[in-house]
């Protein structure tokens, strides 16, 4: 029989490592976009889903990935220029981010708008337990644990119904998320959570016993976790990374939320707790101004006024 994956593997969420990542990121007057992306880290970090890399397994002619390793650490870069004035990066289940770089040409400049979102994680919307856990470094407690489970085995029971009509009208899913919650706050130890992840397939038999669910439908609940297991897990993954955003605009600075500037370059810098329940947005926009344009229309001013009085003066001497 195929091996299930892991069920609870939210055990092993407990201990996370450090991973640096700086992202350097340069607008080009012509409106492309120059990305750049350093993930240093131990080898389970630099492999790890937590924080993946754009196209790192669709190299082309406009971008590159490497990874070397440099004494005890590792050390993963991507570059890439885009074109295209966005940049939609959504993988299965590490960090999503998106990029939407554009401009506005007028009569003497041309406006550049940059904008750069990081995909909220959603802990307190779906975990609030593990929210305060994380808030409060916690994490070593059993506090959060059984709602963290109780909300997988919702959302795998509701991923069965989706793809099931029939199976709405066999289970009562509010009933068994109860059950299985009411199970789960009865574990006190680590030892007992470890014991229900090595005999997982008991566990959910035992626990669906009352509701004369079989075994297949036991497989597939535990199959369906582990889509909800992975994302948490990238999830707390990152909760020791720290980012770091640099951003360098054509022209002069107009507006930007940006933490501090060195010389020209915009920088930000954050880590989960600024992904915890909402989107983390950066946005900066500039102004270059066309020196010829410029030039043409002094010079148009100057030689109107002129004129104008020329004209004035003119007029002055016949009266």
């Amino acid at each position: 029989m195929k091996i299930l994956y892991p069920f609870l593997v939210l055990l092993l969420l407990i201990n996370v490592s450090c991973v640096e990542n700086i992202i350097f990121i340069q607008v080009y007057p012509d409106g492309q976009a120059y990305l750049k992306i350093v993930s240093i880290g131990d080898s389970t970090d630099i492999h790890d889903n937590d924080f993946e890399h754009p196209l790192k397994n669709k190299i082309t002619g406009n971008s590159s990935f490497n990874i070397i390793k440099k004494d005890s650490l590792w050390k993963a870069s991507t570059e890439v220029i885009f074109k295209n004035s966005t940049f939609d990066f959504n993988p299965k289940n590490g960090l999503a981010f998106n990029i939407n770089n554009s401009q506005e040409k007028s009569t003497l400049s041309t406006f550049y708008n940059f904008k750069m979102e990081f995909i909220s994680r959603l802990i307190k919307q779906n975990y609030p337990l593990l929210y305060d856990a994380l808030k409060n470094n916690m994490l070593d407690s059993l506090k959060w644990l059984p709602e963290a489970m109780t909300v997988i085995i919702n959302k795998s029971l509701f991923d069965l119904e989706s793809e099931n009509i029939d199976l709405n009208n066999k289970i009562n899913r509010q009933r068994l998320v109860n059950h299985f919650k009411n199970s789960f706050a009865r574990i006190t130890t680590f030892e007992e959570l470890e014991s229900i992840q090595k005999n997982r397939m008991d566990f959910i038999q035992t626990t669906i016993k009352p509701f004369r669910l079989d075994k297949q439908f036991a497989k597939n609940l535990a199959e369906k976790m582990e889509k909800h297991e992975n994302y948490l897990k990238a999830s707390l993954g990152l909760k020791d990374d720290s980012f770091i955003i640099k951003l360098l605009m054509p022209g002069e600075m107009l507006s930007a939320n940006a933490l501090s500037m060195n010389q020209d370059t915009l920088v930000w810098k954050f880590g989960l707790d600024s992904l915890l329940n909402d989107n983390y947005i950066l946005s900066a926009s500039s102004i270059v101004y066309s020196k010829k344009k410029v030039q043409k229309t002094s010079i148009l001013i100057v030689c109107f006024l002129l004129i104008f009085g020329i004209i004035l003066i003119y007029k002055q001497k016949k009266l």
